[in-house]
């Protein structure tokens, strides 16, 4: 058994490696990691990639918040209206088919692709961050976050992913955040819904929480290699790495349903 659990901490900073190569959440990248080479169901796929979303996100919220990068008024507006969702979503993961499951996957990876562009282009903000953690949202903030964080609150609870891909562009975008504030208050969003996930998670699915925690502890190791890899690699180099990976698995994710429903 201790073997199997090394197998699992190695698969962990095999997924911490990569998300910290090309900047995004481990989240996205684990459920296929684990679809792949472990024998792991979907459905017990989603609540260690839970295990693993409120570990990372526990950590980077606490050193953002050392760091004085998170505004914590945004942070819970957008945590508790998804958080909510999350915690329904991850709860009735049980009940959703396999294929629904992963075509939400699907749909998450392919936003992820589209978001890291976006995201990437680091767009401009008079901003201080000193300012920015202290901001107070406005009525029009309101109705742009809670419509949003349901949503994905319910989505990424299925999955069990952290949706820091979706947050932190949409802070900056349309939150005027500068990039530095609006990973960490990304981060506590996180964490924020990770509680709640892991609590659906455990209620309703049937899985080994300790392999959960090895690929969480593996995920927060490899994370760091792969931070450091990527101050040595050029950003033209991430995006390539970046879009051949997510197009190799919205490959080999949308032919997996296509053979399943034409039952080929």
């Amino acid at each position: 058994m201790v073997l199997e659990y090394l197998k699992f901490f190695g698969i962990g900073i095999l997924d911490g490696v990569i998300a910290g190569l090309l900047g995004i959440g481990g989240g996205v990248l684990i459920i296929p990691i684990l679809l792949y080479i472990t024998n792991v169901e979907v459905r017990s796929a989603t609540a260690i990639s839970t295990v693993q979303v409120f570990f990372a996100s526990s950590f980077g919220a606490l050193f953002n918040w050392l760091q004085k990068n998170i505004n914590f008024r945004y942070a819970l507006i957008f945590g508790i209206s998804s958080g909510i969702t999350y915690f329904f979503g991850s709860y009735f993961t049980k009940f959703i088919p396999e294929n629904i499951i992963i075509i939400i996957y699907l749909g998450t990876v392919i936003l992820a692709l589209i978001l890291f562009y976006i995201k990437k282009k680091n767009r401009k903000t008079n901003n201080s961050p000193e300012l920015a953690v202290r901001r107070v949202p406005s009525q029009m903030d309101y109705l742009k976050i809670i419509p949003i964080a349901i949503i994905a609150g319910f989505s990424f609870g299925v999955l069990g992913v952290g949706g820091g891909f979706l947050y932190v562009p949409l802070l900056v975008l349309l939150f005027n955040l500068p990039l530095k504030v609006a990973i960490g208050t990304s981060l506590m969003i996180v964490l924020c819904n990770a509680i709640p996930g892991i609590i659906g998670k455990l209620l309703t699915i049937r899985f080994d929480i300790f392999i959960g925690l090895a690929v969480a502890l593996g995920a927060i190791a490899g994370s760091k290699i792969g931070t450091y890899i990527n101050k040595k690699v050029s950003e033209k180099v991430i995006k390539i790495i970046f879009t051949i990976l997510l197009a190799v698995i919205i490959a080999r994710v949308a032919w997996d349903l296509y053979t399943s429903f034409s039952g080929t």
